[in-house]
């Protein structure tokens, strides 16, 4: 945060620099941390939208503002300028994830899994949460063997929700050993989200279908505290 304001205070124009410090000023709210002091929502807010004032052309801009809106927890708003970022770069993939996982997100689930597949089927290289988002979206359209094929790129992860999703995976497979691997890893690792992953997708803004599908995924997966 230290690196964009001297940036930003030597005279630098960049929407990058206020998207990123939008973002940085919400993490350290939502993660209440110490620095930036005097951190809010509203400066946050102001941060992502003079990135979008500089630069009414830039998908980027309008996907920070997006993904801000998500963090703030206004499916609706995160939807609009995710939606803008899509038509401003129709043919970069990193958009139409963004907008596929904000549909998502909002429970638009017909409307966005075809988009984050699109996403997903054409990049040879994609982070973690594409392929997370496409197994949220085809898991609730009951589209099983996309949404176990989508964890497969979620190994490396230690990420309590990526896990979860592969156990879910394993039991839609009947594959028994990877299950109960899975559950002991979970188990050991992410204590706090195995005493209640209600509580965890709650907390991540998770729309009340996908989570109680999700739970039950989990408790025919054997998870104790799946509910």
């Amino acid at each position: 945060y230290e690196c964009f304001e001297r940036m930003r205070q030597s005279g630098a124009h960049s929407p990058l620099i206020y998207s990123e410090m939008a973002a940085l000023q919400l993490e350290a709210v939502s993660d209440r941390y110490d620095y930036p002091p005097d951190a809010s929502k509203e400066t946050a807010l102001e941060l992502a939208r003079k990135a979008v004032q500089m630069a009414p052309t830039s998908p980027y801009a309008h996907r920070a503002y997006g993904f801000l809106y998500n963090g703030l927890k206004n499916p609706t708003e995160s939807i609009k300028w995710m939606k803008k970022a899509y038509e401003l770069g129709h043919y970069d993939l990193s958009m139409a994830a963004a907008y596929g996982y904000a549909l998502i997100m909002a429970g638009h689930y017909v409307d966005g899994t075809p988009i984050i597949e699109r996403a997903v089927n054409t990049a040879s290289a994609r982070p973690g949460w594409w392929d997370y988002s496409l197994f949220l979206g085809a898991y609730m359209l009951d589209r099983k063997e996309v949404a176990a094929s989508a964890t497969d790129a979620l190994t490396t992860s230690k990420r309590s929700h990526y896990v979860a999703a592969r156990l879910i995976a394993a039991q839609l497979r009947n594959n028994f050993p990877m299950k109960e691997q899975l559950l002991g890893e979970l188990t050991q690792n992410s204590k706090n989200f195995v005493a209640s992953p209600r509580a965890a997708y709650e907390k991540a803004g998770y729309p009340p279908d996908l989570i109680e599908k999700l739970l039950a995924g989990l408790r025919a997966a054997g998870l104790a505290h799946g509910s």
